[in-house]
């Protein structure tokens, strides 16, 4: 089963990202504005979006199709998808620091290198800071041959069910309790685990594979219905209040509320869920070529934002006086450069390695 209309929203994500790291960096447009500026800033609960999305199509793209699954070959699919882009970010970003003079220990190289870094609070966001999330990622990948046979069998889906949605609301409460403890500080190792450890992340993606496997099972399908657009608009008008009202709802809470760990999850899910089942007009403009590419090449985009900014700003940004055009140059940069990566790098590279150890497994 193929849902290209929900592509397109890992672009968004991960536009979210790179404005939050280099739109407010640079103060461009419209990162300030009272209102959006939460919303379009709002990449590290984005990136809870994409831990929500990739249980979702996991369980679309193996629990649809097959009962089992031979764990060694998903392992090097995934590999195959997402490491080599990585490491390329990540030695742009060790050859950046060389040239600067910045010394870095081999520790912290050997667990950026073996994705391992979130699992330590301190390394966590070395190197390349986005790469936690691709730690955090190759986690749930390692768990995932394991959770597919749970999937299949009925009693045990919904044990995974009531522990998923107990680990995500005690993941909350824990997130809450921590934050304000006398020992929270940030930048620490302390925050670092909070907000990045794969174990504050696992019950975003649980929930995502669970709705996954349901809605292969057709248990959502009385939402195909004419008003489905209406409903996914509604759902993303919750969410930007939501982000665009999180300070709000903490000073009227009286505690900070953080939605990083999946605290939203749960409308995220509607609105993927609600887009998979979609055969009108969203699915139509969302299916267009363009967005799609867009959405294909949101990887590299996320992965390689860091590199390709400290390239961009040495080369051409330091001497743009006007932010707005030093931001909005080095977003349409790296769109183009992440176009590029999807067609030049990610693919043929993907393409190799399965094709390598499809060989030397027919050949062993």
């Amino acid at each position: 089963m193929k849902l290209e209309q929900i592509t397109f929203t890992r672009f968004i994500a991960a536009l979210t990202v790179v404005f939050f790291h280099f739109g407010t960096l640079n103060q461009a447009s419209p990162t300030t504005h009272p209102f959006w500026g939460s919303v379009i800033t709002a990449g590290p609960i984005a990136v809870s979006y994409f831990f929500a999305l990739s249980g979702f199509i996991m369980a679309v793209a193996y629990y649809g199709s097959t009962r089992s699954i031979d764990a060694k070959q998903y392992w090097v699919a995934r590999f195959a998808r997402i490491y080599p882009v990585y490491l390329v970010a990540l030695l742009l970003v060790l050859a950046f620091a060389m040239l600067k003079k910045q010394s870095v220990g081999l520790s912290t190289i050997a667990f950026n290198v073996s994705m391992l870094q979130a699992w330590l609070p301190p390394y966590a966001m070395t190197l390349n800071t986005p790469g936690w999330s691709l730690s955090v990622e190759a986690f749930f990948y390692l768990c995932f041959p394991f959770l597919l046979a749970l999937l299949h069998r009925q009693s045990r889906r919904q044990m995974l069910l009531i522990f998923s949605i107990v680990l995500w609301f005690s993941t909350q409460l824990l997130q809450i309790y921590l934050v304000q403890s006398s020992y929270y500080t940030h930048p620490s190792a302390f925050h670092n685990f909070i907000f990045y450890h794969p174990l504050m992340h696992i019950s975003t993606f649980l929930l995502g594979l669970l709705a996954g496997a349901y809605f292969c099972d057709g248990a959502f399908n009385r939402f195909q219905v004419v008003w489905n657009g209406v409903a996914i608009l509604i759902l993303l008008g919750l969410v930007i209040f939501a982000l665009a009202y999180q300070a709000k709802l903490s000073a009227w809470l009286g505690f900070t509320v953080h939605y990083e760990n999946g605290l939203i999850a749960p409308l995220f899910l509607a609105i993927i869920i609600l887009l998979g089942l979609n055969t009108g007009w969203t699915q139509k403009v969302l299916n267009l070529p363009l967005l799609v590419l867009l959405g294909e090449a949101s990887y590299s985009l996320y992965i390689l934002q860091r590199p390709i900014y400290g390239i961009y700003d040495r080369l051409i940004g330091q001497a743009l006086l006007n932010s707005n055009l030093r931001f909005y140059l080095f977003l349409f940069i790296l769109v183009g450069i992440s176009i590029a990566s999807f067609y030049l790098l990610e693919s043929p590279l993907r393409r190799f390695i399965n094709r390598s150890y499809f060989l030397s497994k027919k050949n062993g």
